[in-house]
Formats: C-alpha cells, sequence, structure tokens
C-alpha cells in the first residue's frame, strides 16, 4: 500500500486521523477554535476528540452550539485547505483559515443568538467576534 505525505509538509504520512488533529498544521488550528470557545486542553486523537464533542455538545444551549459550530467549521476548512494544496496548489495560512472558521461561526451564530445570556456566554460571543449576544 503506498503512503502519501501529509499535504501541510509536517514529514508525517496522511490519514485522517493525522489531518485533523495530529498534523501540526491543523493542531495549530484546532488549539486556535478551542480557545475561542473556552477549551483549553491538549487535543486527543481523531476518534477520541469525537467522542469528547458528542459528550460535550449535548443540548441546545449557546455554550453547546459554540462547540458543534466550530467542531463543523474547523474539519471543513481543514478539508478545503488540504484540497486547495493537493488541488489548485495554493495555500493558505493557519491565519486565514482560522479567520474562516470565525467569519463562518460568527455568521452562524447571529442568526440564532438570543439576548438574555449570562456572562459565561456573552464571553464565548466575544472570543467569536459576533456582536448580537
Amino acid at each position: 500500500m503506498d503512503t502519501v505525505s501529509c499535504t501541510f509538509n509536517c514529514g508525517e504520512d496522511e490519514s485522517v486521523a493525522h489531518l485533523f488533529f495530529a498534523c501540526t498544521y491543523s493542531s495549530y488550528v484546532w488549539r486556535k477554535v478551542l480557545s475561542f470557545c473556552d477549551i483549553f486542553r491538549s487535543l486527543l486523537p481523531w476518534l477520541d476528540e469525537i467522542q469528547w464533542m458528542v459528550d460535550h455538545s449535548r443540548g441546545k444551549a449557546l455554550p453547546q452550539k459554540l462547540r458543534k459550530l466550530p467542531f463543523g467549521a474547523t474539519t471543513y476548512h481543514i478539508w478545503l485547505e488540504r484540497n486547495r494544496r493537493c488541488f489548485q496548489n495554493t495555500f493558505l495560512p493557519h491565519e486565514a483559515i482560522i479567520r474562516k472558521i470565525q467569519v463562518d461561526v460568527a455568521a452562524k451564530v447571529s442568526t440564532i443568538a438570543q439576548e438574555g445570556h449570562g456572562e459565561r456566554e456573552h464571553n464565548l460571543c466575544i472570543n467569536w467576534g459576533i456582536n448580537t449576544c
């Protein structure tokens, strides 16, 4: 079986588990996104990270939404960047990907955010650049 080098040029072989959480490029993006969610912990392996997100994102309150939405947006944008590099030979820096994630999450949350949240929710909105919370 042939192995493919990671598109983000970290020197490792590419796999789903590596691409989304173990690669230095994607792990930097994830750490920044998690910090917007006020989550400060080490990244877990792919399947453990998914389980953590399932366990900690139950419910419809704003903090849970602000875990689910970034998880999907980050996965999506890392995949887009991987494909951009593979098929278009163009590259975006970490901060551009993080900004795209932040814009996507803020746009979605601003359409569903309601007034009357507490300080924690307000701080999460500030982290994401959302002015409607």
